[in-house]
């Protein structure tokens, strides 16, 4: 599922919800797929860590569905429930352009709030006329122990102020 909007600046943003992203072994024990009032007028289903040692959410867009010559970023919406435990690596945040160009950097959630939803930045890039492809975002830890309590709500591609 997703929603699309238009900005203040009449260019297309997108959040893709956590049905829309391929989760790893998210239809297994190990993540708890749950429903939610995120507005008056909205449910929306998010996908919460029951256990698992091998964190991969990945998702994928493509340039065609967005505003030419605007500048985008994509950030993942997740929360830490009050138990969350494990997350002593950090995690690593990915973007992937269709010219090839690859983006990592790595978060912290150790000191990120519990309970509240936080936005986690994958980065920004610009989408060049008549441009095709896929932009391709992915939010992983493969250090292999043990951790639960991570709630992801989607994906959001939003133009950059």
């Amino acid at each position: 599922m997703e929603k699309k909007w238009i900005d203040e600046k009449s260019r297309v943003c997108l959040m893709l919800y956590a049905r829309s992203l391929y989760i790893t072994w998210g239809n297994r024990e190990y993540w708890i797929w749950d429903c939610f009032k995120e507005t008056t007028e909205e449910n929306i289903e998010v996908a919460k860590v029951s256990h698992i040692c091998w964190l991969d959410v990945r998702g994928k867009l493509s340039m065609s569905d967005l505003t030419p010559r605007a500048e985008y970023e994509v950030v993942y919406r997740v929360k830490l429930s009050k138990n969350a435990f494990g997350w002593e690596l950090p995690v690593t945040l990915k973007l992937s352009l269709p010219n090839g160009t690859v983006r990592h950097r790595q978060v912290s959630l150790l000191e990120k709030p519990r309970g509240s939803i936080i936005e986690l930045s994958v980065g920004h890039f610009i989408v060049e006329d008549d441009e095709t492809g896929e932009v391709c975002f992915d939010l992983y830890e493969h250090g292999g122990h043990w951790k639960c309590g991570l709630i992801v709500h989607g994906a959001i591609i939003r133009s950059k102020n």
